[in-house]
């Protein structure tokens, strides 16, 4: 993931962002599926970088934004507690999309 944002050259609240979603996927069983073998990024530079195009991320980023609308409301509330502090850029109050664009 560092490679990735590295690439992206994202922001601290980007990086936060990402590493809220992964913590909240550990515990998430659908999850495991979704390997290095299959997961990629969108932009043109990133595609680049990790050789996958949209297509081959599809259902994985759709389980996320799945477990990221339900992370507020779920049990295991200790990633959201956590990225809802400041210094860590208070992304899980991000509200999620309501469908991916892709």
């Amino acid at each position: 993931m560092l490679r990735f944002l590295k690439a992206a050259q994202s922001e601290p609240k980007l990086e936060h962002l990402a590493f809220y979603l992964i913590e909240l996927c550990l515990v998430e069983y659908e999850a495991s599926r979704c390997t290095l073998q299959i997961t990629a990024a969108w932009t043109p530079l990133l595609c680049k970088h990790a050789r996958y195009d949209v297509s081959q991320i599809r259902d994985c980023a759709e389980m996320i934004l799945k477990v990221q609308k339900v992370a507020r409301v779920g049990r295991l509330k200790v990633t959201y507690e956590k990225y809802m502090r400041p210094d860590l850029s208070g992304v899980a109050a991000i509200k999620p999309l309501e469908r991916l664009p892709l």
